[in-house]
Parts: structure tokens; sequence; C-alpha cells
């Protein structure tokens, strides 16, 4: 059974007639017939009634024409498909982060949705080893990172340098100070860090802060991401050096503030996989390019 055989079969069902049939498929009408003929001997089916006059559909051919008909909706969604997916418009992308979506990430994934309604974005938590693994595994499309990856099998682009603040508990003698706090000023203080292990970069690079700010901190507590950091600094154990996206955290009990000076910044870039030709990523990662131009 060809497909061609199929149209010719709609065409006469429709027109219930050979010569408008034939007509309309720009054929003559002997070649139609031949191929009807063949189609119904194929099927051991008889498809229509015919007479000198008049030309219908028997009940197996008014139950074949509606399976034809789904088979070729059936066939124009699979082309559509087919389509968007080439042109990176349907398909999964599995995104990698560090813990905190930023509401500027937030803003740009309603956007990218707009363009792409029909990609299934799924997100997966972890830091950034976890993502670099998962980035070389395929486990993951793409990863925001705290550090910019040199790799052979990884591209990896800034898309911001994000400053440090200091998290305090609510009830410190600094926090009522709604100005920048000198860091200087927390020689003595007890300090809750990450998990070195987890974020090796982000946590060498707040040392660093503490270095050139003149002395090295009193590691009270270590732990494992931004929230349960917050929550010991709510509980009063230590104040925090954090990333600024996390004064977007709503955390009762913890004040941010600003830290005078300059002083080293952390890098949240865009990495993945050199020899990932997914048009899907492809996509995402150009639009993301020009939409963090407009909106860093």
């Amino acid at each position: 059974m060809e497909m061609r055989q199929l149209k010719y079969f709609i065409a006469v069902a429709e027109e219930l007639h050979f010569n408008n049939a034939a007509k309309r498929l720009n054929i003559s009408q002997p070649p139609l017939s031949l191929q009807i003929n063949h189609l119904e001997k194929e099927m051991g089916v008889k498809l229509f009634y015919r007479t000198k006059r008049n030309v219908e559909l028997t009940e197996a051919g008014k139950l074949f024409l509606d399976r034809t008909y789904s088979i070729f909706s059936k066939l124009s969604e699979a082309c559509e498909e087919a389509s968007n997916i080439q042109n990176g418009a349907l398909g999964q992308l599995k995104i990698g982060y560090t813990g905190l979506l930023s509401q500027q990430l937030i803003n740009f994934f309603h956007y990218y949705r707009s363009k792409f309604p029909n990609v299934n974005v799924v997100f997966h938590q972890m830091s950034t080893a976890d993502q670099i693994n998962a980035l070389n595994d395929n486990q993951i499309h793409i990863g925001f990172t705290w550090e910019t990856v040199n790799s052979k099998l990884l591209n990896s682009i800034v898309t911001r340098r994000i400053p440090f603040v200091i998290a305090l508990p609510s009830n410190h003698p600094l926090s009522h100070n709604n100005d920048q706090l000198d860091l200087r000023d927390f020689s003595d203080e007890n300090f809750i860090m990450s998990l070195r292990k987890k974020e090796p970069n982000y946590y060498d690079t707040i040392i660093t802060v503490f270095h050139k700010a003149g002395f090295t901190p009193k590691i009270f507590q270590e732990t494992d991401g931004i929230y349960n950091i917050l929550t010991f600094v709510a509980a009063e154990w230590g104040a925090a050096i954090v990333s600024e996206l996390s004064m977007e955290i709503q955390k009762p009990g913890v004040e941010f503030r600003k830290i005078v000076g300059e002083y080293p910044t952390v890098d949240l870039s865009l990495t993945w996989r050199k020899d990932e030709n997914y048009p899907v990523l492809t996509n995402f990662i150009s639009i993301f390019k020009e939409w963090n131009e407009t909106n860093s």
C-alpha cells in the first residue's frame, strides 16, 4: 500500500466520481481506477459500489475513509513536530543551577517560555562540581555555575559578576547601620560558611575577601546551601559572606548589608558542552546572550 493510493482513495471518496477525482488529482481516469482496484485487491475489501452512473462508499469504505483521514492528520502532526524539533521549538531542556535562581533569571525564563512554549524546561539543583560532572555525562544540557569553566569539553561564559554582601542576625549591634559596613569590624565574629567540597571556587573567593580585609575568619559552622547558611545566621550562630543574589531571599531574622571597599566578586556563568548540537540548546544560548546584554 502506498501513500499515493490513499490520496487517490480520498479524492474518489470525496468526489464520488472517478472523472472528477482524476481531474482534481491532475491525472487521467484509467490509472486512477487501476490504483483503486489494486488497493481493494491488496486489502481484500470492496471500498466502493460502482455503477455506470453512481459511485458510493461501502460501509467498509466509510470506515477506511475515517481512518485514512486520521493517518494523514497524524502524518501532518509528525512532520510539524519533526520540523519544530529541528528548529529548536520542541523538546526538553535540562538545566542545572546552584541553588538560587535570581529574579533576573526567573524573568528570563518567563521570556524564554513565551518564545518557546513547547520546550519542556527541567531544573536540577546541584553544586557547580556536580553540574560539571552532569554536563560531561550528558545528564544536563546547560548549567549556571559559580565559576567560568576552562575545559576542552565545555564552553563557559560569564553572565554576571556578583559582589558579596554580609548577612547578619537581625539583632546584631551593627545591623541597625543601614550604610555599608567595614568587614574589618567583624574580625572577631563567628562565620557560617558553605562546604568547600561543594563549591570550591565560591568558597575560596570568600576566603580571599576575608584575607583582603586583613583577617582569617573564625568558621563556626559549615553547611550546604544558602538557605541553610541563612538559617544559622537567623539562629544567631554567626554572620556570613554571601552573594548579593541572596538579598532576594526573605529570611526572617536576617539582615543584609553591603561591604565598603573593593573586594573580589564571584562569576555566575553559563556552561555547556562544546560538542552539543541540540537545536533547543542552540536557541536557548542565542536568546540568553541577547537578553542578558539588554538586561544586565
